[in-house]
């Protein structure tokens, strides 16, 4: 019997795009944070902003390679701010903080049509909700559910900050079945990507509604034709409700 939904946080609950607002927001808070110790108040934007892009980058290919979390502090000394000769030591402590800007600050959150809605119907049907997030920062996911409303919509939230493994890892599927004391036949998977969400939940065992989002498709270009395929496809978050209508009906032997 279905008892619990579990949802990606960003593509899913919400898309991002960049803007110049969100550009100038982005960059105004990082100086703000670094300036508190004086960390590279000498240079240009464009040096330092690029920079920051280029390691997001190899930060990015080191965990879809290792599948893994650093702590923050280290992902700023060691990928965003590497290439700059200052004492890495002054990032210590900030590391969180300037990771949750840049996940949360760096683009537009823009919360998908009918969120609240399908959010409150689940509820109403008496099933838990939860988040699994692929993520950077530990304090992200609940701000931004804040920002949506929903801060207490959700009673689990699974972090790859915390645990330190990363979707696809099927381990991260399997530590939310025993946090939350159910089976894979108790819980349905609410994501956007293949190469996350799809390929993670199949690993695992569990079933997954992907929910198609064009600003992740470059994402899933190497899997597309590999044979990963959801149970359920759909374009709008209040398609869910009908899905685990049926499932419901389907469990009562209707």
């Amino acid at each position: 019997m279905l008892k619990a939904v579990l949802f990606d946080v960003g593509g899913t609950l919400h898309t991002q795009v960049v803007t110049e607002a969100s550009t100038r927001r982005f960059r105004s808070l990082i100086r703000e944070v670094l300036s508190r110790r004086g960390i590279l108040s000498g240079i240009d934007d464009e040096t330092l902003f690029s920079a920051i892009t280029e390691g997001g980058k190899r930060y990015k290919k080191f965990t879809e390679e290792a599948l893994t979390e650093l702590e923050p502090d280290v992902i700023w000394q060691d990928y965003f701010l590497a290439p700059f000769d200052f004492d890495k030591a002054l990032l210590t402590g900030l590391g969180e903080e300037l990771c949750c800007i840049f996940d949360l600050e760096e683009k537009e959150i823009i919360p998908r049509e009918g969120l609240h809605e399908t959010v409150a119907a689940l509820r109403a049907r008496g099933y838990q909700l939860g988040i699994i997030s692929n993520i950077m920062s530990r304090t992200m996911v609940g701000k931004v559910l804040e920002r949506h409303g929903l801060t207490d919509a959700f009673s689990y939230v699974l972090q790859s900050s915390d645990c330190k493994i990363r979707k696809p890892d099927p381990r991260i599927f399997d530590l939310c079945l025993i946090d939350l004391g159910l089976t894979k036949d108790e819980v349905i998977y609410i994501g956007d990507t293949i190469s996350r969400d799809v390929r993670g939940t199949k690993a695992a065992g569990w079933r997954i509604i992907q929910i198609d989002n064009p600003l992740t498709y470059h994402r899933d270009t190497a899997y597309r034709n590999m044979g990963y395929a959801p149970e359920y496809f759909i374009h709008a978050l209040p398609e869910i409700i009908g899905i685990v209508d049926g499932l419901r009906q389907a469990e009562k032997g209707g």
